[in-house]
C-alpha cells in the first residue's frame, strides 16, 4: 500500500517565490567577487603555457643547431649561417628579436687530453660562457665536443601576471658524428 505525499501548493511556491528574490542580490555579488580571481588565474594558465612554450622551442632549436653542426665533417662560414637559419625557423612563430646563439667547438689534446677551443661561432652576440671548463671530463684524448649555448629573451603578454622579461638559456652538447672533430674554413 502507498500513500501519495503531495506537498501543500500555497507554501512551497511561495516558499520559491521567496527564495528567488533574495539570492538575485548574493549570486551577483558573489560573481563580482569571484570573477577577477578568476580571470587573473586564467591569465597566468595562458602565461605560464606561453613561457613553457618558449622554453621547449628554445631547447629545440639548441639541440637543432648541435645536431646539424655534428653531422658535418667540415663547415664553413655559410654553412654555419644556414643552421643558425635552421634555429630561427625552428624557433618560429616566435620573434627572434631577442634570440642568440653561441657555438664553441673544443678539442682534446692528442696527448694530455686537456681541452682547447678549436674554433666559435655566434649569433645575435651568442656566447658559451667557459666552454673549457663545461668541456672537462666530456671527451677523451683526441676527441672534441660542440657546444651550443642559446639565450632567448621571453616578453610576456599580459605584464600583470609577469611583470619583467624572462631570460631563457639552454646548452646543448654534441659529439661529431662522422670525424673525431669538426673543421671550420
Amino acid at each position: 500500500m502507498t500513500f501519495p505525499i503531495r506537498p501543500r501548493q500555497k507554501n512551497l511556491s511561495a516558499a520559491i517565490k521567496a527564495a528567488h528574490r533574495q539570492d538575485g542580490g548574493v549570486v551577483a555579488t558573489e560573481f563580482a567577487l569571484i570573477l577577477p580571481v578568476l580571470l587573473l588565474i586564467l591569465m597566468g594558465v595562458i602565461e605560464l603555457t606561453n613561457a613553457l612554450q618558449a622554453e621547449r622551442k628554445l631547447l629545440n632549436a639548441t639541440q637543432t643547431v648541435a645536431d646539424l653542426i655534428g653531422q658535418k665533417t667540415d663547415l664553413t662560414t655559410a654553412d654555419l649561417n644556414d643552421i643558425y637559419l635552421a634555429a630561427n625557423l625552428t624557433l618560429s612563430p616566435l620573434s627572434t628579436v631577442g634570440y642568440t646563439i653561441g657555438v664553441a667547438s673544443v678539442r682534446f689534446d692528442d696527448l694530455t687530453g686537456d681541452p682547447v677551443v678549436d674554433w666559435s661561432g655566434t649569433y645575435n652576440g651568442g656566447s658559451v660562457f667557459e666552454p673549457l671548463v663545461k668541456a672537462v671530463g666530456r671527451g677523451e684524448p683526441g676527441a672534441s665536443i660542440i657546444m651550443v649555448t642559446s639565450t632567448y629573451i621571453y616578453q610576456p603578454l599580459i605584464k600583470l601576471i609577469i611583470p619583467v622579461n624572462l631570460t631563457l638559456s639552454e646548452t646543448s652538447y654534441v659529439r661529431p658524428r662522422k670525424v673525431s672533430y669538426v673543421a671550420k674554413f
